[in-house]
């Protein structure tokens, strides 16, 4: 077992190795990035510290600030995450609406296909206009979901990532999921508004009968 022991400790001195050359260096001097700008929301070194650009600027230690924001992210990605599952459920409902309403004008097709041709024309082209405005809320809703899915990949990321990576440009981060809202598609009315008077085509098909008997 103890000549385990060098191979152990030489393993954990590469990932020491490899940790510290994915740390980010301060493009202006070089130095590691411990230091975060609560002003500017930037990571900075210690020399960008001093520099009058960050002078009186509230700065903290990566390592203090990073767990705080870290459960902002978190808490934003948690809530994308309730409004994306809100949108998808929104087009599932929207679909099954398309489905309904379809078998619906099938049914009602199917009737007033032997009555009365004028009566298919205009629910025809109901339901052309219904279904494409059906269709312009199922799209808009799946662009949604898409653009919520873009940023809660943002998120998630950032949150896997090294301390120095979820720190940088972390708050306009959270703005823009912050900014990420649902609205509810436009309420469409899936009452079919063209009806067949059934009861005045009762009453006419039984006079035609009735003249038809006389004869």
């Amino acid at each position: 077992m103890a000549s385990l022991r060098p191979n152990k400790q030489l393993g954990s001195l590469i990932e020491a190795i490899k940790e510290m050359d994915h740390q980010m260096l301060c493009e202006e001097h070089g130095e590691q990035l411990h230091l975060f700008c609560e002003d500017e929301g930037q990571l900075i070194c210690w020399r960008c510290e001093r520099a009058s650009q960050h002078r009186g600027h509230t700065t903290v230690l990566v390592e203090d600030v990073c767990q705080g924001y870290k459960e902002k992210l978190q808490k934003a990605m948690t809530e994308l995450r309730q409004l994306e599952e809100e949108c998808v459920n929104l087009k599932a409902f929207t679909t099954q609406q398309i489905t309904e309403w379809s078998s619906d004008f099938k049914n009602i097709q199917s009737f007033l296909h032997e009555e009365e041709k004028y009566y298919l024309w205009r629910l025809e082209e109901e339901k052309e206009q219904t279904v494409m405005r059906l269709r312009d809320n199922e799209a808009t809703l799946g662009q949604k979901s898409h653009e919520i899915q873009s940023h809660i990949l943002e998120l998630e990321e950032k949150c896997q990532g090294s301390a120095q990576k979820l720190l940088q440009d972390v708050k306009n981060t959270l703005s823009r999921s912050w900014a990420v809202k649902l609205e509810t598609p436009e309420a469409i009315s899936l009452e079919i508004h063209t009806v067949c008077n059934v009861s005045e085509l009762y009453f006419d098909v039984k006079k035609m009968l009735r003249s038809y008997q006389g004869m």
